[in-house]
């Protein structure tokens, strides 16, 4: 089994830094040719699209071509991915566990979590290696997006929200999302993530 380098990083090697209000989850084989699909290959702006045109965004969560978690506030969340072993110890506390929402995977056998504002301006060739990091202008290197593998194939998700029970000083995270993924032959329902009368998922970021 080969080695993947995001698995040998710091210890804050699963932190992503969240500035834009939300995070989403894509296999970029999936994610582009739904967009082809759709003759939309060419936008750029892919959030503002979705905003505008209703439907078009129903279809793409319908799909599992992505799945956003929007509403939640700007800060370094942890991410785990059960599958790969992953779990949050005794010193977080869960605060939800929603399930069942709709992801497909490409032939890239591989997903990105990310902060949602790298769809202001999509570009699919910002997307290398297993990790996309920015500087701040005190030059702090941050993290904006991980790759995970997950092999082709339809999955529902279940998103679960954690929070540290005694916060740390940055660059610690006090919030996290642990993810697991349930392999199906089909989609039977579609959960929209953005229904703010059944998802809370900036629960994790209150007192």
């Amino acid at each position: 089994m080969k080695t993947i380098k995001y698995l040998v990083k710091k210890s804050n090697m699963n932190n992503i830094r969240v500035s834009s209000y939300g995070i989403f989850i894509l296999s970029i084989d999936q994610f582009t040719s739904f967009l082809k699909e759709e003759r939309k290959s060419r936008v750029k702006k892919v959030l503002q699209l979705f905003q505008k045109e209703q439907s078009l965004y129903q279809k793409s969560i319908q799909t599992g071509s992505w799945l956003p978690i929007p509403r939640i506030n700007l800060a370094e969340y942890e991410i785990k991915i059960s599958n790969l072993g992953d779990s949050f110890n005794e010193e977080w506390e869960e605060k939800y566990n929603y399930d069942s929402f709709n992801l497909c995977v490409g032939e890239d056998d591989s997903i990105w979590i990310g902060s949602i504002g790298l769809l202001f301006e999509w570009n699919v060739n910002d997307f290398i290696g297993n990790v996309m990091t920015y500087s701040t202008l005190d030059g702090i290197q941050l993290t904006s997006a991980l790759k995970f593998p997950l092999e082709k194939g339809k999955y529902l998700v279940s998103i679960q929200g954690y929070k540290r029970k005694e916060e740390l000083n940055f660059p610690n995270s006090n919030s996290g999302f642990l993810f697991s993924f349930t392999k199906v032959e089909d989609f039977e329902n579609v959960n929209d993530p953005r229904d703010d009368d059944k998802y809370l998922f900036n629960e994790i970021n209150k007192e």
